[in-house]
């Protein structure tokens, strides 16, 4: 299908136009107005990342990253594709800090954590590769400064990232 536009102003400016495809239909629009839903119709909310970082080796060698964001007034904690640690490691869990540096306290090898000074999000679903957890508003993440790949059974952290913008 070839749809026909009329000429655009040579400048694009406070009247800018923009081509919005509506399935098979198309329309040429102002671009201030593209941004607005059609009336009766409500616009999805866009993704907005929270804080995003790459995570440090502890007791375990670790590549890759993670990143929260919003989507929908629902918060989801990312695990990068190429993210990777201790495969054999068991019961490990995806855990929050108060602490931005929170192996300060803690001894090599473990990095053992103190009871009660972390807030569990999940259990983690694989060693590698990407992966989502939805945030319940339960946890405040105002009062977290990182992210924590832990394993419960032994107390040992495998890898952290501090949480930042």
């Amino acid at each position: 299908m070839v749809v026909k536009t009329p000429s655009l102003p040579s400048t694009l400016a406070a009247g800018a136009m923009a081509l919005v495809l509506l399935g098979t239909a198309a329309a040429v629009v102002r671009a201030a107005d593209a941004a607005k839903p059609a009336p009766g119709k409500t616009m999805l909310p866009v993704a907005a990342a929270m804080a995003k970082g790459s995570f440090r080796q502890a007791e375990a060698p670790v590549s890759g990253g993670f990143k929260i964001r919003t989507e929908g007034g629902t918060r989801i904690l990312e695990l990068s594709s190429d993210f990777r640690t201790n495969d054999m490691a068991p019961d490990l869990k995806i855990v929050f800090s108060p602490s931005a540096t929170p192996l300060a306290m803690s001894k090599p090898p473990a990095y053992p954590l103190k009871p009660g000074s972390t807030t569990i999000l999940a259990p983690l679903k694989s060693s590698s590769g990407a992966q989502s957890y939805t945030i319940p508003a339960s946890i405040d993440l105002s009062r977290h400064g990182s992210v924590l790949i832990w394993c419960q059974k032994f107390n040992a952290t495998m890898a952290w990232a501090p949480l930042k913008a």
